[in-house]
């Protein structure tokens, strides 16, 4: 979790939701507010099915795994924890297209693979780490659609890349890096479907975008970022169904860039009836769901929310075992 990495520290709920209202963009008197900015009403409970979702617990030591459908304060339906797993405040996850669970841990060297439907206190299936594998600390780490894992070190400023079944101290097949790349502290990723690279830069509060197939010390083809754009502290991507670009910023809420933003650009939708959010994802329906990482909830919101937006539902209590959730994934 991003507080400059090393130092994070949980911060109370009450003092973020204070300091957001300071904000560019978060009170009707910044840049960008858009025109349903407050959903004051609940709305009903929205029904999904065919899904699990599942994020990485860092306080808690733990990959959590909720069904489509759950709400409120229900116990997990998947947990994995305990010695063998090697689960030590896991702060980034991904899944690939065929279930395997892919976690690191904050500040860790090396990525943990679960086989799909892993459950309880079970040995990773491979690990991917040591000398040979370039990995330095990561907090974000990526599946692409050919099987490939992407991971971020934020110390030492590069993305590398591996092979699909890469295991033990393995070479990436890929580095982007240097000067030429402007990573500062990169940290989550995502991938859109021309196969350009999306990377969060913790540091310098922007968004990277590479084309598909960049190597070495690239140039990017853009960056998002800039006063317009809200962007503060950048932790975790995703698309959503129509090709837009979710940010969980930790210090702003949760961005949403139209298809092909680049530049200095004001996000489309800016929900920020958000603590801390540390994960975001979107289901096949376009629901947006966050992951708080300071008040143990994960919230769904509907795929137009904007502003200080009411959840359709909320995962939290503590029969849900949540305790810093972050990265999602399903």
């Amino acid at each position: 979790m991003f507080t400059s990495t090393l130092f994070r520290s949980r911060i109370p709920a009450v003092a973020l939701v204070v300091g957001l209202g300071g904000c560019a963009g978060q009170t009707a008197t910044g840049p960008f507010v858009p025109a349903a900015a407050a959903q004051s009403q609940p709305q009903a409970v929205p029904q999904h099915g065919g899904f699990r979702m599942f994020a990485a617990n860092r306080d808690g030591g733990s990959v959590v795994a909720f069904e489509s459908t759950a709400n409120g304060n229900v116990a997990p339906v998947v947990t994995i924890a305990g010695s063998k797993t090697t689960l030590s405040q896991p702060d980034a996850l991904t899944m690939d297209s065929s279930g395997k669970i892919y976690v690191a841990n904050d500040g860790g060297t090396q990525v943990a693979v679960f086989a799909p439907h892993a459950n309880g206190n079970v040995k990773p299936a491979r690990i991917i780490g040591g000398s040979s594998s370039n990995l330095g600390p990561t907090e974000g780490i990526m599946a692409d659609p050919s099987g490939d894992l992407w991971a971020s070190s934020y110390s030492v400023d590069d993305v590398t890349e591996y092979a699909p079944g890469a295991s033990g101290n393995v070479a990436p097949i890929n580095t982007i890096g240097g000067s030429n790349t402007l990573l500062s502290e990169p940290l989550g990723m995502a991938m859109n479907a021309k196969g350009e690279l999306f990377v969060a830069n913790g540091n310098a509060g922007t968004i990277v975008v590479f084309a598909k197939g960049a190597r070495g010390n690239a140039t990017p083809l853009g960056v998002i970022g800039g006063g317009s754009s809200g962007l503060s502290k950048p932790f975790a991507l995703a698309f959503d169904n129509r090709g837009r670009l979710l940010v969980a910023d930790e210090s702003s809420g949760i961005l949403v860039f139209a298809k092909g933003a680049i530049g200095n650009v004001a996000p489309v939708q800016w929900i920020t009836s958000t603590s801390y959010p540390a994960g975001v994802m979107a289901d096949s329906k376009g629901h947006i769901y966050t992951a708080e990482f300071s008040s143990n909830i994960i919230n769904e919101f509907a795929r137009s929310a904007t502003g200080n937006a009411t959840p359709l539902r909320a995962i939290e209590g503590s029969n849900t075992t949540l305790d810093g959730p972050n990265s999602l994934a399903h």
